[in-house]
């Protein structure tokens, strides 16, 4: 029974934990579209060829450049028209819906090896190793350094698989946090009072908790993971102890620490200037989720930028979206009662109407009375989107849809990390938090025998 609670229990924990993490992982992936994949063609590419091939595939309800503008195209039409290329003009994309994306992707294998057409899917294209390389940067880093070089590896595994199997700008942020938190944590290993000592730190939990919150920027999921990934960590630590208990029964001597954890030193000078190495790496992180770099990325789709959804932002007005698409559906629907004599603004007012006059004859004379035809509201607008949803027309709409309302769109890396407020923020805050500690280490606990 004692051999079950000391090594099966927390070595079944941490398997299974470790078998989660890999079973659920995921990675940055250039499938922008929500519900939709791109695949995307050289410009000289023969369309009805694409469309020959795609249809071939029984692949139904892409969305493609042909049918999507008039003859007579007005200004929203001309710029839909920019959703079908790559910011060079160098590929060609169409849209296809999630339901087809296996026969999109047989048919790009077909272009490929039939037609020699360098056609791929927005999926396949390169996502960067570079989170990567920073969590095995630190955890090296650190590992001389450590005075218990053995508990600090055991604990800090879990971190370095957690992510590869979730390469993710956030989440390798939150693992350099969280190792950051570990090497602190070692050198209290096996000291008197070392499990109150760890929890009482102000460093250890503030830099824990630092790599719990940020790690939910990457998505609830990666932080629920990270959790579980710090459960398992804990796992493995306790596992290493009762090994070491079962070995030191056998010990004729054993040493012991002179100094208990209350009086070690966790943060120290030397401890500080490993936290600046963090924010170093860190600070990398920002600086590559924001500029989009593909260093060391995978594929050979390097450098495209194509358009990709974003958080709404009002002033992003060169691509059209869903709300566009509203106000060109009330200026078609307002246009015939509209006076040629008057100029209107082309972005309607919300709540602004459409009314029609109309005159009767009454025992009291000709009198008029005005009708209400439209009003540009949310029922306007609910209506219009409901057409979309009844209409067999594969349209760019049907794809701005499926986004939601709010989203504005701008040109992207295939396959970066979405570079949103949150995620920003999160990663600048983080690299700041070493300056934090060492601010409240000078000017707070250097005072005493000993330091925290």
């Amino acid at each position: 029974m004692e051999r079950l609670k000391n090594f099966a229990a927390p070595a079944l924990c941490a398997f299974f934990i470790l078998l989660a993490t890999f079973l659920l992982k995921s990675a940055p992936s250039s499938k922008l579209w929500k519900s939709y994949t791109t695949l995307s063609v050289p410009v000289q590419t023969d369309a009805s060829l694409v469309d020959k091939v795609l249809a071939e595939q029984n692949c139904s309800g892409f969305v493609a450049l042909e049918g999507q503008i008039s003859e007579s195209a007005s200004d929203y039409e001309k710029r839909k028209s920019l959703y079908f290329f790559d910011k060079e003009k160098n590929y060609r994309l169409c849209y296809v819906p999630d339901s087809s994306a296996k026969a999109a992707e047989r048919a790009a294998q077909i272009l490929q090896a039939n037609f020699h057409v360098n056609a791929f899917l927005g999926s396949k294209a390169s996502f960067s190793y570079f989170p990567l390389l920073v969590c095995l940067a630190a955890f090296f880093a650190f590992l001389p350094f450590a005075e218990n070089k053995a508990i600090f590896s055991v604990a800090a595994a879990p971190g370095v698989f957690y992510s590869f199997c979730n390469p993710f700008y956030a989440a390798a942020a939150a693992i350099c946090l969280e190792l950051y938190a570990l090497f602190l944590c070692q050198k209290l290993w096996r000291r008197k009072g070392a499990a109150k000592a760890l929890v009482e730190n102000f460093y250890i939990a503030l830099f824990f908790a630092a790599a719990l919150l940020v790690s939910f920027a990457a998505g609830f999921k990666m932080g629920v993971l990270f959790a579980f990934n710090s459960l398992c960590s804990m796992s493995l630590a306790l596992l290493l102890f009762n090994c070491e208990v079962k070995k030191e029964k056998n010990a004729r001597f054993l040493p012991v620490y002179i100094r208990s954890a209350k009086r070690a030193a966790a943060m120290t000078l030397e401890s500080l200037k490993k936290a600046f190495f963090v924010s170093a790496e860190i600070f990398l992180l920002f600086v590559f989720l924001m500029t989009g770099t593909n260093f060391l990325s995978s594929g050979a789709k390097r450098g495209l930028l194509f358009p990709a959804p974003k958080e709404y932002n009002e002033n992003d007005r060169d691509f059209p979206t869903l709300e566009d698409y509203f106000v060109e559906v009330w200026n078609k629907a307002a246009s015939p009662y509209r006076s040629l004599n008057k100029k209107y603004s082309s972005v309607p007012a919300e709540g602004e109407v459409i009314e029609m006059t109309h005159y009767e004859k009454t025992g009291d004379g000709i009198k008029s009375r005005r009708e209400l035809l439209l009003t540009y509201d949310k029922s306007f607008k609910r209506d219009a989107a409901l057409a979309l949803e009844k209409s067999d027309f594969p349209c760019l709409e049907k794809v701005w849809k499926a986004q939601g309302r709010q989203f504005s769109t701008a040109y992207s890396a295939g396959g970066s990390e979405n570079a949103g407020f949150g995620i920003a923020a999160a990663l600048l805050i983080a690299a700041l938090l070493p300056f934090f500690a060492a601010l409240r280490y000078i000017f707070v606990l250097r005072r005493g025998n000993y330091e925290a």
